[in-house]
């Protein structure tokens, strides 16, 4: 991968400091979709024992889902179909552009040391994949199975000698694959995200957020479609499949939004909020119930990204 000199992520070359701000927001929202709960599982230095091992394969894999859901925002719900260098730009480091990625984002395989993309399966859905308990992929590998030609994903890991890494470690849990599919939660919250890019990349060309859902904020949006390149399109919602842009609210502030409790919100609709003139953005999203995302599992406080990442 160190070869590849054109698409490796280069901060110092042709890379205006907008760029690297909205590269930088990006890689922190990445934190609100994979979740805090598997960060802090994690623990300093490199694991050392089985289940150790297991646990690190298990948030690699948590990893390629995020990334593969970031992929899916871009490309109006479809999911990636090989592993390539649009896939790779998904991942932590790379600039969600289908073309620039670093070699920082490549996994860490805790078996053999190395670091490696995702190997590509042939899953034809979660089901198989988890009534296949006795077989053995790549020692320490991610795998990943595009389903349907981009309509899902099904994502294994390999335990010692290639073992499928199972839930847990005893009773019917160590029976059972640990298996990751389409997640609309996720998808949810990647469409937030793409929400955020939009805003910042229209930052990049008039140095404000924009204020409005106009033709200049719609064509920010991702289009990795030859056929309406320089031409933005809508998100799919993720619990509708319905394509929608986002709406428009009316939150003044995005501090006292984040701590206050979730309102009334279509389920998969993205809100997002101009702030003081342009000078800052609040976005939220609804939820399979109808109310805003929950910051932090808080039901108290609202998940909202704002220019200044989630924090």
């Amino acid at each position: 991968m160190d070869g590849n000199k054109k698409n490796q992520f280069n901060p110092s070359a042709n890379m205006t400091a907008a760029k690297l701000t909205l590269i930088a927001i990006a890689q922190a929202s990445t934190l609100v979709l994979t979740g805090f709960a598997a960060l802090a599982a994690h623990q300093p230095g490199l694991p050392e024992t089985q289940a150790q091992k297991e646990n690190y394969v298990k948030e690699n894999m948590v990893k390629v889902q995020a990334a593969a859901e970031c992929y899916a925002s871009h490309h109006q719900g479809r999911y990636p179909t090989k592993i390539d260098n649009a896939f790779h730009s998904y991942f932590p480091f790379g600039s969600y552009d289908d073309e620039t990625f670093s070699t920082l984002s490549c996994i860490y395989n805790p078996y053999t040391h190395s670091k490696d993309l995702p190997v590509l399966g042939s899953m034809k859905n979660a089901s198989q994949a988890r009534s296949q308990i006795s077989a053995r992929i790549l020692e320490g590998a991610t795998e990943y199975s595009p389903v349907e030609n981009g309509k899902g994903y099904v994502i294994r890991g390999g335990g010692l000698k290639g073992t499928i890494v199972p839930i847990g470690k005893c009773g019917a849990q160590a029976k059972t694959p640990f298996i990751l599919s389409e997640d609309r939660q996720l998808a949810n919250r990647a469409n937030m995200m793409a929400v955020q890019w939009a805003a910042e990349s229209y930052y990049e060309k008039h140095d404000r957020f924009p204020i409005i859902l106009d033709k200049e904020f719609k064509n920010c949006f991702p289009c990795q479609d030859i056929a309406h390149r320089g031409q933005g399109l809508p998100l799919r919602n993720a619990f509708s499949k319905q394509l929608e842009w986002p709406i428009f609210g009316k939150l003044k502030s995005a501090r006292d939004a984040r701590f206050t409790p979730p309102g009334d919100l279509k389920p998969g609709s993205i809100e997002y909020n101009p702030i003081d003139g342009g000078k800052d953005y609040a976005i939220r999203a609804g939820d399979v119930n109808g109310k805003a995302i929950m910051r932090r599992k808080n039901p108290r406080q609202t998940l909202i990204l704002s220019r200044d990442g989630e924090l």
